[in-house]
């Protein structure tokens, strides 16, 4: 395969795909390029994750090519490149726009809500993103770049997230596929979507041992029944909001699908009732102004805010409310 430049291969991959996608079957098997690669990918797949491939290519990704797939996965995440065996020498720099564009054809990324990977790079609503459709239920959410895009979504308390400089429109579908009508690879067998195991719950505990988020990296001193009690984060454009749930009730609402994992209505009786507190982080620029204060504020009953930081339960005190929020730590990151 030889390339001229890379700004002709750019447009012979957006020239090549107007003839789209063949019919995808039901319960479609994953494309034939992956073949090679499924039994590792069942053998180095951890039991709390699992792994999705399309049904279909685009063409310019598998047309006059030398499939080279590479395949990792630890704890927490697993990862799948497909490259080009006979990429030019000039163009192999793994990092570079061009080894993007040229060499790194299509990738795939699985991992859980906790990892470290799916707090730096989930795709959230912003001026390069675009929410899409992808099922009837579920929806995900598109970001493009300079000649590639990235499109992800979260299904089953497992987040997934491909690659390709394929045109966006193109690379929707194959999410699409994914979505709908691929089956799904577990470190022990190849089954298909309705036995995807249950949407599993995190404390807050767990998630701080797990080095916390991308945006929340602060610990507190918290009681104990909080601390081991389930948190649900609510993803807004400039702020997150986490209720955590204690953890002597006796049942606790499955985690939803998407940037809102409990609904905010429902998260908010908990909190009135008793059963949760609430943690709210501004992210935006209005939270920057508040970033030098000294004192811990109530605005009313039962919620006080330090700097960009507030915490609701209104069965504390304001002693015990301001106690926690001046707590804030460093999480210990995971290297």
């Amino acid at each position: 395969m030889k390339y001229k430049s890379l700004s002709s291969l750019t447009l012979s991959l957006a020239i090549a795909v107007a003839g789209g996608f063949a019919p995808i079957p039901a319960n479609a098997e994953p494309d034939p390029v992956f073949k090679p690669i499924i039994g590792e990918i069942r053998n180095k797949l951890p039991s709390n994750l699992v792994f999705r491939l399309p049904s279909r290519l685009p063409r310019p990704v598998t047309k006059e090519m030398s499939p080279k797939l590479t395949f990792d996965a630890n704890s927490e995440r697993a990862h799948l490149d497909l490259e080009d065996e006979n990429c030019p020498p000039r163009f192999n720099k793994k990092g570079s726009r061009a080894y993007e564009l040229v060499c790194r054809l299509f990738s795939v990324t699985s991992s859980t809500l906790t990892s470290t990977y799916y707090q730096r790079n989930q795709i959230k609503p912003g001026s390069r993103t675009t929410a899409v459709q992808l099922s009837r239920n579920l929806r995900g959410y598109h970001l493009q770049g300079q000649d590639w895009s990235k499109v992800s979504w979260i299904q089953d308390n497992i987040y997934f997230q491909i690659y390709s400089a394929v045109p966006a429109d193109k690379l929707i579908e194959v999410a699409r596929s994914m979505v709908t009508n691929s089956q799904v690879i577990s470190g022990r067998s190849l089954y298909h979507v309705a036995q995807q195991p249950k949407p599993q719950l995190i404390t807050w505990k767990q998630f701080v041992e797990e080095g916390g988020g991308r945006e929340i990296r602060t610990d507190y001193d918290l009681p104990k029944e909080f601390r081991n009690g389930f948190v649900y984060f609510n993803y807004r454009r400039s702020s997150i909001d986490a209720y955590i749930l204690k953890q002597v009730l006796s049942n606790y609402p499955s985690v939803k699908l998407g940037l809102e994992q409990i609904d905010s209505n429902l998260g908010e009786r908990y909190v009135k009732s008793g059963k949760a507190i609430k943690f709210y982080w501004n992210l935006g620029n209005s939270g920057l102004k508040y970033l030098n204060d000294t004192e811990v504020s109530f605005t009313e009953k039962g919620t006080g805010c330090f700097r960009a930081t507030c915490l609701t339960y209104p069965f504390m005190t304001n002693e015990q409310i301001s106690r926690i929020l001046r707590s804030g730590k460093a999480i210990p990151q995971k290297n």
